[in-house]
């Protein structure tokens, strides 16, 4: 037998079904894997999701002589998207536990080398370079069980795929994947009585864990001997744009490109996460979050980078595509949504404006996206 996929709407899967491609929730978690077969339950579940159409199998008879090469091309493309969720999933609990044995030898005094986390750091970047968007895709971005852990390997896998995006070099991504993976090892010296207060912190409480930024770069420098562009990233990730972050004020000229990427990863990845005293938010949420606080708190050109790299489009949200057209988001499909054309890529306005459908058309991309347009079409209304 043979499979050949085929894209279905939604409102037409019917049980018995096999699936062609991994669907995933709103939160962007894997929900039925491909290869499964579909269920009536399978298929509420799925109806229920933001999405119009998915890949399908039919098996049919075919010429093995005829297909064997395509065939095993697809066998082959299938074990690779195995392995490398697997290799993902074990470099994910690798770090964990790096990050762990790190935060741990700070709480006890003990001498630090950086030794582990840059060997860690590189295996995250070797694992990145395969595929930037089997990392999005495959991995449970929550998986770990304990939410300091998880937060410091999510926020360096988001940080590195954002410098992969702006080009870094090989030695610029591991200064920012090492500043990333440990950009909040000062709040082990933050007393842990504030550090886990499920209420809401006084003035002062939150003043005392402000300093975790300056200890942090402490550390960096003088435990682990780290460079400056690295140990600066825990000194600077919590600086803002408009100047009103901490602990310097500095203004959006002077926080260098590695504080700006870990301090929007940081934050994107603290809100749409479940953290004692406050529940999280949904992926597409936590995008307009940082679309309302671009050039306030956050740089909007990396801003921009990000959304693009992570691929949650809020609907209404323009953008242009690789050909040079220009539209509006349309549906909430995770990296490629129906955008509808309203200007062509000279520029010239259309009268009668029409879709496309980025998951029918993969060779159409989103290359740019507009939050200054966005933003302001959405305060006028």
């Amino acid at each position: 037998m043979k499979s050949v996929k085929r894209s279905v709407d939604i409102k037409q899967l019917v049980e018995g079904m096999i699936l062609a491609e991994t669907i995933f929730d709103i939160d962007g978690k894997v929900l039925f894997n491909e290869g499964l077969g579909l269920s009536n339950k399978r298929i509420e579940r799925i109806q229920s999701l933001q999405i119009e159409r998915c890949l399908v199998e039919d098996r049919v008879a075919y010429n093995v002589q005829k297909n064997t090469t395509q065939e095993t091309t697809s066998i082959f493309e299938k074990k690779a998207a195995y392995r490398k969720a697997v290799i993902l999933n074990e470099t994910r609990q690798e770090a964990s536990e790096v990050v762990s044995e790190i935060l741990d030898k700070v709480l006890d005094g003990n001498s630090l080398k950086a030794d582990r986390i840059k060997k860690i750091v590189g295996k995250i970047i070797d694992v990145v370079l395969m595929d930037d968007r089997v990392v999005l895709n495959l991995s449970n971005m929550n998986a770990i069980d304990n939410y300091l852990l998880s937060h410091s390997v999510n926020v360096c896998v988001l940080s590195l795929i954002t410098g992969i995006y702006y080009g870094l070099t090989q030695n610029k991504l591991m200064q920012l994947g090492i500043g990333a993976l440990i950009h909040d090892i000062g709040k082990m010296l933050i007393p842990q009585d504030i550090y886990h207060k499920p209420e809401k912190l006084t003035d002062e409480e939150y003043e005392i864990v402000q300093n975790h930024t300056v200890y942090g770069h402490k550390i960096m420098k003088d435990n682990l001997n780290l460079e400056n562009d690295t140990a600066n990233i825990a000194l600077w990730h919590h600086e803002r744009v408009d100047g009103l972050g901490y602990p310097h004020g500095l203004n959006k000229y002077d926080i260098p490109i590695f504080a700006k990427i870990v301090g929007i990863a940081d934050v994107f990845d603290a809100i749409t996460s479940d953290r004692i005293y406050c529940k999280r938010i949904d992926y597409y949420q936590g995008v307009s979050y940082l679309i309302d606080n671009a050039d306030i708190q956050f740089d909007i050109e990396i801003v921009k980078k990000f959304i693009i790299m992570i691929g949650y489009y809020p609907i209404g949200l323009f953008i242009q595509l690789n050909t040079g057209d220009i539209g509006q988001v349309m549906t909430k499909n995770k990296l490629c949504p129906v955008v509808r054309i309203t200007q062509d890529s000279n520029g010239e306005r259309l009268s009668n404006y029409y879709e496309i459908d980025l998951y029918k058309n993969p060779s159409i991309s989103i290359v740019d996206i507009n939050i200054e347009e966005f933003k302001l079409r959405r305060a006028s209304k």
